[in-house]
């Protein structure tokens, strides 16, 4: 989720006509499903027909996983790792959709399957594993309808009988690996999680994958891939989806299918969005001043996704198996020099780094060492996690005060801790004038005035930081129906310059109602539920050029 990155943007799809030229499409067709799912070459079958056989197939699955390392990938020592818990499909050699049997691989990736059979046949591995709606599964995004990942072998011929077929996908040119390497992160994120029942996930990866024309969201919108998180992919599952690479330059480009950390941090903003609260509107970032709501929900999934790995240092490299591996950005949660200029509350490595302190020393955490006064056990910590769903006032919008009020009122953190934990990153909890983010609107008060700062000054973000958003929250203790009104009051009105735009977003991340474009003024009557909800107000200049301040006033009626 950060600028240098252009990655770990949660919810953040971009259209083929966005912001990133050339970063749509792959080529003018899809990947054919028999290159990602049909035989091996080699091996010839005999002809169909005769009495069944009954056979039984046993072996393992493994494939090669690349290790991160301080310098980057380490290109030159593959390890070889078992394939654990995988779905392994015996296949009919004339049709890749025809599977004579299926079973699941162990946890050391050895599998037997019993199938009978009047055909010749192959034996693949796909890139799924669990049961039930507790499902993974690594697709290949680059293929229509999406297909799960798969490493195959040959055609075999059923007259030779039971024997043993062993699988490996290679972290080579074609890199089925990489698919594996996804899912086996997948899982065992899953496995060290103390929530039960998340129900299914989606991740979506292939080789050289900046982009697809084809993949479309649940909206039936195009997605473009940068490395994110959204609730609606494809198949109507949370989905994941992972840089695979620039098609132009895939030994130095980015790719993120061996970096756990970068699929951690993702993973734990899956876990956000379905076990919790996030109320982050998304964009790319790198350590300058957030909103609040912004820089939580960034900074608290990197030290969540890393703890559930057991890795301290995130890490995300840069390269490919013969070209130049080097590490792109490393940040060590728990003593990193935090990058950019924002402090305390607004800078998501600084929500990082004190979240990475209530963790460390705790059961279940990872280890602590620079001796803070917090350790809450992980089975806590995150059952607070995902009471934050289900908040009400004070703190019911979503930032890292919201979950250090959460962890207290739990019994699981005291104020004390709180504020020695904060105040080593350049705050204070509780936070000053306690609850005061965002501000309330107070429906039938008097007009509340804004102002927006030019796009300028220190790390300035037009889609994340204070200087371009205004934003305020509406508390409503019954139904009723309220017009939000945006007066523009900047002289000499330039919508190039000047322009806002107002949105209304309930706790769920929902757009409620929005009046948009060059118009200065901006109104939106809605009948609301009682609740709170989120009033922004977004300073959006036709550029950083163009850009100018601007002044404002913001009523609920």
């Amino acid at each position: 989720m950060w600028r240098l990155l252009l990655l770990l943007i949660p919810l953040l799809l971009i259209a083929c006509d966005g912001d990133e030229p050339g970063r749509c499409g792959v080529g003018p067709s899809p990947v054919s499903a028999y290159s990602v799912i049909g035989p091996a070459p080699g091996g010839t079958a005999d002809p169909d027909g005769g009495a069944p056989v009954n056979l039984t197939i046993t072996g393992t699955i493994s494939f090669d996983r690349l290790l991160v390392t301080a310098a980057g990938l380490d290109l030159l020592n593959p390890v070889s790792t078992a394939a654990a818990d995988v779905l392994v499909e015996a296949v009919a050699h004339s049709n890749i959709n025809n599977v004579l049997g299926s079973t699941s691989a162990d946890a050391s990736g050895a599998y037997s399957l019993n199938f009978s059979t009047t055909v010749d046949y192959y034996i693949r591995a796909r890139a799924q594993c669990g049961s039930g709606s507790d499902i993974d599964r690594v697709f290949h995004s680059q293929t229509v309808p999406p297909l799960v990942h798969a490493v195959p072998g040959q055609v075999l011929n059923r007259a030779a009988g039971s024997q043993v077929v062993n699988l490996h996908a290679a972290a080579d040119a074609s890199n089925r690996a990489g698919a594996f390497a996804v899912l086996d992160t997948a899982r065992r994120l899953r496995a060290a999680c103390t929530i039960p029942a998340l129900g299914p996930l989606d991740l979506f990866w292939g080789m050289g994958n900046a982009g697809t024309r084809w993949l479309k969201d649940g909206g039936g919108q195009t997605i473009t891939l940068a490395t994110g998180t959204d609730l609606d992919g494809p198949g109507g599952n949370p989905s994941i989806y992972l840089l695979g690479g620039t098609a132009a330059d895939l030994l130095n480009s980015d790719h993120d299918e061996f970096d756990e950390t970068v699929i951690a941090h993702e993973w734990a903003s899956f876990l956000q969005l379905t076990q919790s609260r996030d109320n982050n509107f998304g964009g790319v970032h790198f350590g300058e001043e957030l909103l609040f709501s912004a820089s939580y929900s960034e900074g608290v999934v990197t030290a969540i996704g890393c703890a559930l790995l057991g890795q301290r240092v995130y890490r995300d490299t840069r390269g490919y198996v013969g070209g130049g591996s080097s590490m792109q950005f490393e940040f060590d949660c728990e003593s990193g020099i935090v990058p950019g200029s924002g402090a305390g509350y607004g800078n998501e490595f600084r929500v990082t780094r004190a979240t990475w302190d209530l963790l460390d020393g705790g059961t279940g955490g990872p280890t602590d060492n620079d001796a803070d006064p917090a350790n809450v056990a992980l089975a806590d910590f995150l059952g607070s996690f995902t009471d934050l769903k289900t908040r009400a006032a004070p703190y019911e919008v979503a930032w890292m005060a919201s979950l250090l009020q959460e962890l207290v009122d739990d019994a699981h953190l005291t104020v004390g801790d709180a504020n020695t934990i904060m105040t080593a990153q350049g705050a204070a909890f509780p936070p000053t004038g306690g609850d005061g983010f965002p501000a309330v609107l107070i429906v039938g008060a008097a007009a509340t005035n804004g102002a927006l700062d030019a796009w300028s000054g220190a790390d300035p973000n037009p889609v994340l930081g204070p200087q371009a958003n205004g934003v305020w929250r509406l508390e409503l203790a019954a139904p009723q129906t309220v017009t939000i009104d945006v007066t523009n009051t900047t002289g000499a009105y330039d919508p190039a310059a000047h322009r806002l735009d107002l949105s209304l977003h309930d706790l769920s991340r929902n757009i409620i109602a929005q009046h948009v474009g060059d118009t200065a003024d901006k109104t939106v009557t809605v009948s609301l539920g009682a609740g709170t909800y989120i009033v922004r107000v977004q300073h959006l200049p036709a550029s950083q050029a163009s850009s100018a301040p601007v002044t404002f006033s913001v009523q609920a009626q």
